[in-house]
């Protein structure tokens, strides 16, 4: 039994989101307040491939976007946090209703930072290598849009070349790509009518030579001649004289179509013969095949284990000694009810430098929770100090976890240089949260009393 009763709490975090959404709308006012250059934009038709060439942006644009995002995120964090701590506690549509409502204002917060980035670090975007496994990667986007798909009446369906190519580059980058482009796509049908009827979105990819081909299926999507025109004005966007609401789905695909041209690519649409638009990407990408396995890739690449669910929040088989650092007292309360579920001992910080004094101190510690934006000495810095031995022989080898509201393109791959293991970006999905700690307790551990 949680502080308030259910249906209170629903009312109260309808209420908060829509204060957020105010913050979400001050984020688009930015966005449209001066003009932005020309990206390279998705074609019609596979004759006529356009590409646009593309400037920088006022970095300071980029920065704002980024704070507004993290204090945007940070509420957000909690308030997902409580809807997850309700469905665990008593099952329901409004549950669903809001945890998908939160995770749609995410997308559209992700999608504005990452595209003013991708703009004003266009010649020097971060790029973390590293073997992707694209099976699993279609597998979590597939998991995380299947609310938003079915809003639309439709049914999102994967066909897999195999489950062991490998693709080496930067996984955020990969996952940019195609989960944009498939929120173009949904999003590109209208709410007015919602239909009854689903029918099946379909998404395939497959390999050719050195280059990746993803096709996306949607029967719909409407096919508009306009879509080239409307894709390059977002990268336009002005506040003149004419005040027209933005739509979208251009958005996610400008990001898509920015990020492809990184990795010699482009994006087709066309009519498809059964009906709807057949979206094409294709890129150039090293590939390697792989022993099928077992192992899931961590952090952002985490695929949720398929099969019976689970409660996230029931008692672990072994008990943890855990730092979470985290210096707002909001997120703090939530991590604490949830680890306190979980059968977990916990020991708080509110900055990197009491990370470091309580790891120095501390006989054992199994695993950090590591917030990146904090005062004193932040999560990354934190983090390269423990690696450097500042904190003692425990310090170099503690699995550390990158909690972070930022969640920007890149940003994991900086977290893994810094000697961070995993990565977490809020609000903190209670499956995953359970799946990294499950990760640590293959190790021999205090076992909990039933």
């Amino acid at each position: 039994m949680i502080i308030a009763s259910v249906d209170s709490l629903t009312v109260l975090l309808l209420v908060l989101f829509v204060v957020l959404l105010g913050g979400v709308v001050l984020l688009v006012g930015l966005l449209l307040r001066k003009p932005k250059p020309v990206l390279p934009a998705p074609i019609v038709t596979k004759e006529e491939p356009v590409m646009a060439e593309a400037s920088r942006v006022d970095s300071a644009s980029t920065a704002l976007f980024s704070t507004l995002s993290h204090e945007l995120r940070t509420p957000l964090n909690g308030l997902l946090g409580v809807a997850q701590i309700m469905q665990e506690e008593a099952p329901s549509d409004d549950g669903v209703a809001i945890e998908g409502c939160a995770r749609h204002m995410l997308a559209v917060i992700g999608a504005m930072v990452n595209l003013s980035k991708i703009q004003t670090e266009r010649d020097d975007l971060p790029e973390y290598r590293e073997w992707v496994n694209l099976y699993n990667l279609m597998e979590q986007i597939k998991k995380d849009l299947v609310f938003r798909a079915d809003l639309r009446g439709l049914k999102l369906e994967l066909s897999h070349q195999d489950k062991s190519l490998r693709l080496r580059g930067d996984g955020d980058h990969l996952r940019a790509i195609v989960e944009n482009a498939l929120l173009g796509s949904i999003e590109s049908v209208s709410l007015v009518r919602i239909p009854t009827e689903k029918k099946v979105l379909h998404v395939s990819w497959r390999t050719d030579g050195s280059d990746v081909k993803i096709d996306i299926v949607n029967p719909r999507e409407e096919p508009s001649q306009e879509r080239r025109q409307q894709i390059q004005e977002v990268f336009q966007m002005t506040t003149g004289a004419h005040h027209t609401r933005l739509q979208m789905e251009y958005l996610y695909w400008a990001v898509s179509s920015a990020l492809l041209e990184r990795y010699n690519g482009v994006m087709y649409a066309n009519p498809d013969e059964a009906g709807g638009v057949h979206t094409l990407l294709s890129f150039e990408m090293e590939q390697m095949q792989a022993s099928a396995s077992g192992e899931l890739p961590t952090g952002g690449l985490r695929l949720d284990k398929g099969g019976k669910s689970t409660k996230s929040m029931l008692a672990l088989p072994v008990c943890l000694s855990l730092i979470v650092a985290e210096d707002d007292p909001i997120a703090r309360k939530v991590m604490g009810t949830i680890l306190g579920h979980m059968k977990q001992e916990v020991v708080f910080a509110t900055n990197g430098q009491e990370v470091l004094d309580l790891v120095q101190k501390s006989k054992g510690c199994d695993l950090i929770l590591m917030d990146i934006d904090m005062p004193i000495m932040d999560g990354v810095a934190a983090s390269l100090a423990l690696r450097a031995g500042e904190a003692g022989e425990i310090g170099k080898h503690v699995p550390i976890v990158a909690v972070t509201a930022f969640g920007v393109l890149s940003d994991e791959g900086k977290f893994k240089r810094a000697g961070m293991n995993y990565f977490l970006p809020k609000p903190v999905n209670l499956n995953k949260l359970r799946e990294v700690l499950l990760d640590v307790t293959r190790k021999d551990r205090r076992v909990v009393n039933p």
